[in-house]
């Protein structure tokens, strides 16, 4: 309700703005014997009261004395100043003076607002709405203003459960001549939250299928923390929309739904959905209309709802989007498609899609604005689209989703419009710049690290050449340093995304770590630096290069056993390392659907020097589905095998495989899987290792999922030795979306260990920034 009051409110203010402008024109418009003259002065002229000073005023205008007059420049100070807000009413006046002219502004400026009240509230004190809108009375206020205050106050109503609130607004004349009063009328309506979602006539589709479709909840338990059992009549509409999709796409063409609220307890109501599902269609075939540039074979095979098919609402959309790349990745930019869709029999349809195809065009200009920090250059090279070449809408596509995906900006918008040249399009960019550089400070903590306090910087649009703001070249820097009891970290990088000009990534590193968590028997540091390209072979896969130079110093406890005290020293490690990666996951935090691979090779010293010669093979998978009820399945794994080259017949400790802790064998403590010293008790690492995890998780609350898992492992003192008893768990956690970030929260319990002393009963683990 209350959206469409506001665009009833925008749209008459449009209105009277449009029609104020006409009147100024048309006061300009006996002046056109005036232009390209010298404007010789500018004068500002009240009309009543004078509540805005005249230097605001001026500060909305661009025409400036010594310019030449211009009827177009003088139409676009109008609609700034009425979009300022400062003014009622404008008209620009032309005199002569000598061989020039004289312009005037007459302006009758806006009202002082010098009280906010309110009316109708009952639920919310005037001190409350007053800190809601935002709003200081004392000056002038635009409609823009007044409209985002109006917003405010029923967003916050609707917060409390007041779904169907309404507000609107009048100003009146307060005593003082030149000052107003504003009052916020409201129509809190009836307070309802809702208690039970139910469906009727769903005899298709279970009713929990149905709720999952929606984005309005029932309330529960933890509603204060998300907001689950509110009332949103917009997307109220929009869930209603989702489920006739969910219908649909599942072949029920004709289905229909209205929703009606029923009273329940405690201020609560029912939402009561009723369906009216209709046949079941099936697709009798498929066609297309008239055709000139190409041919329905050439079409044809992309089609993903053919004769034969289940109706499906998705499918139809997406063989639309087709069939428009198809003519827009070809220059035909203003091609168009809409179907047409008959009844063949009472259960059956034939889609004919009509294709108006439009002429072809190649691209023009491309222009860029907003980018005041960023250099056009990295806005360009991330633009497939190139002048001269045929235009192609999907390009257009890949631009404004390359330039979202930089994280540079707030909003970016790319379009065409008719070039000058004919047969052209024109290609335009614009950008909201963001603020790119952050830094952050706080305390972690997991079952690892215990607690750990750190502070990171970070700017991803860095220009290492542009002192003193080092910003906007797209380069990446970091800089971050964690501190804890059981570990010291410092890590600084910079990453150059397009090396040389090319699509080729270099990055350097230095870094500093001081680790206790790893073993009792021994502590271990490093420090060094690493440089590294990185090549993308394909949309979804890169190939990786690194070198890394370490100095590597094991520090074995005095009392320890020989088979620690052997790893006692000082390591110059020198190492080149090569991986590939695919990755088509649709997120990196919480994947529904895809899949990930890593396999990479290292080697250590031989001809690259150092005291560690060592080659490492690794491999790791992910893969993912999207089950019921928006509930997943997880299948990951790893394998790692370290071996040794050369004169050398030891892997050092640092490039041993342990497994067990938070990120694969959870019922098992940290590190605490692997071959084990007799004397000491303490595992110090195998050359093979290798674990498989399968986990399915679902959705409890809001920001809130549970998970059950099944954990299986191996590490032997051999390399490429894969053979051995295995050490199994299983388990339940939480994966908990937090304002502060990620958390998992898991408890696992030994199922198999062939190390006893491995098995200490059941473990709980938990850490933050979770990858799920």
């Amino acid at each position: 309700m209350f959206k469409g009051i506001t665009q009833r409110v925008s749209q008459s203010l449009l209105v009277l703005t449009g029609l104020m402008m006409l009147v100024a024109s048309a006061t300009t418009a006996n002046a056109q014997n005036f232009e390209g003259k010298k404007i010789t002065s500018v004068a500002v002229r009240y009309v009543g009261p004078r509540t805005v000073d005249e230097a605001r005023i001026r500060g909305n205008m661009a025409v400036r004395a010594g310019q030449n007059y211009s009827a177009a420049r003088l139409d676009d100070d109008v609609r700034s100043l009425y979009a300022s807000g400062l003014v009622d009413d404008v008209r620009f006046f032309a005199e002569a003076v000598g061989s020039g002219v004289k312009v005037i502004a007459e302006v009758k400026t806006r009202g002082k607002i010098v009280a906010v009240g309110f009316l109708g509230n009952t639920r919310f004190s005037e001190r409350k709405l007053a800190n809601v809108t935002k709003l200081k009375a004392g000056g002038v206020m635009s409609d823009e203003a007044i409209l985002t205050a109006r917003r405010n106050i029923q967003e916050h109503y609707r917060g409390f459960g007041y779904a169907d609130v309404s507000v609107s607004h009048r100003i009146q004349p307060a005593a003082a001549a030149g000052t107003a009063e504003l009052v916020f009328i409201v129509n809190e309506g009836a307070r309802a939250e809702v208690d039970e979602i139910r469906f009727e006539g769903n005899n298709s589709v279970a009713s929990h299928v149905l709720r999952n479709e929606m984005k309005t909840k029932q309330k529960g338990w933890f509603s204060f923390f998300t907001k689950s059992g509110r009332i949103d009549v917009v997307k109220l509409e929009e869930d209603v929309d989702r489920v006739l999709d969910y219908y649909r796409n599942r072949g029920y063409l004709r289905a229909t739904a209205d929703v009606r609220r029923e009273p329940a307890a405690d201020e609560r109501v029912d939402l009561v959905i009723s369906i009216n599902e209709g046949a079941k269609y099936t697709v009798a075939n498929v066609g297309f209309g008239k055709m000139t540039v190409f041919k329905p074979a050439d079409l044809a095979p992309a089609l993903t709802l053919n004769a034969g098919d289940g109706y499906s609402l998705s499918k139809m959309r997406a063989d639309i989007t087709s069939i428009r790349s198809y003519y827009g990745s070809r220059g035909y930019a203003d091609a168009a498609v809409s179907p047409d869709i008959r009844n063949v029999t009472a259960t059956s349809v034939s889609i004919t899609y009509r294709i108006t195809e439009g002429r072809r065009y190649r691209v023009g200009r491309i222009t860029i604005e907003g980018n005041d920090k960023t250099q056009d250059r990295v806005i360009r090279r991330e633009v497939p689209l190139k002048p001269g070449e045929y235009y192609n809408s999907v390009e257009l596509d890949t631009t404004r989703r390359r330039l979202k995906n930089m994280n540079y900006f707030n909003d970016v918008q790319v379009g065409a419009s008719p070039s000058n040249q004919a047969g052209y399009r024109d290609v335009s960019i614009q950008v909201n710049e963001k603020k790119t550089g952050s830094i952050s400070f706080g305390l972690g903590f997991s079952s690892v690290d215990s607690i750990v306090g750190y502070v990171n910087l970070e700017q991803t649009n860095f220009d290492i050449g542009n002192w003193p703001s080092f910003t906007g070249a797209g380069q990446r820097f970091g800089a971050k340093l964690q501190l804890g009891s059981e570990r010291t970290d410092f890590r600084l990088s910079w990453v150059e995304p397009w090396f040389l000009g090319q699509r080729l990534a270099l990055g350097t590193e230095f870094f500093y770590r001081d680790a206790l968590y790893y073993s009792s028997e021994y502590e271990q540091s490093q420090y060094g630096a690493a440089v590294s390209l990185r090549k993308p072979v394909s949309k979804r896969a890169y190939i990786k290069g690194e070198y890394r130079l370490e100095k590597i110093t094991i520090d074995a406890e005095s009392d320890t056993s020989a088979v620690f005290m052997a790893e006692d020293g000082d390591f110059i490690r020198s190492a080149l390392s090569f991986n590939y990666v695919y990755d088509s996951r649709d997120s990196n935090q919480l994947p529904r659907k895809g899949h990930k691979i890593d396999l990479g090779v290292t080697y250590a010293g031989g001809f690259i020097g150092g005291d560690v010669d060592v080659f490492i093979v690794q491999g790791s998978g992910a893969k993912h589905w999207n089950l019921w009820g928006d509930s997943i399945l997880n299948l990951r794994g790893a394998f790692s095998v370290a071996d040794t080259h050369g004169d050398s017949n030891m892997v050092p400790i640092f490039d041993r495989e342990f497994l067990g802790g938070p990120h694969n064998l959870r019922g098992f403590d940290n590190r605490d899987v692997g071959p084990r010293d007799a004397t000491t008790e303490e595992v110090f690492g195998g050359n093979t290792s290798a674990y498989a995890t399968v986990e399915y998780t679902f959705p409890l609350i809001e920001r809130v999922r549970g998970a059950v898992f099944y954990d299986i492992g191996l590490v032997n003192a051999k390399s490429w030795d894969f053979g051995s008893d295995l050490y199994h768990d299983a388990g339940v956690g939480l994966r908990l979306n937090l304002p502060f970030g990620p958390l998992a929260i898991d408890y696992a319990i030994p199922l198999q260990s062939p190390d006893e002393e491995a098995d200490k009963g059941g473990q709980f683990q938990f850490y933050l920034d979770y990858k799920f």
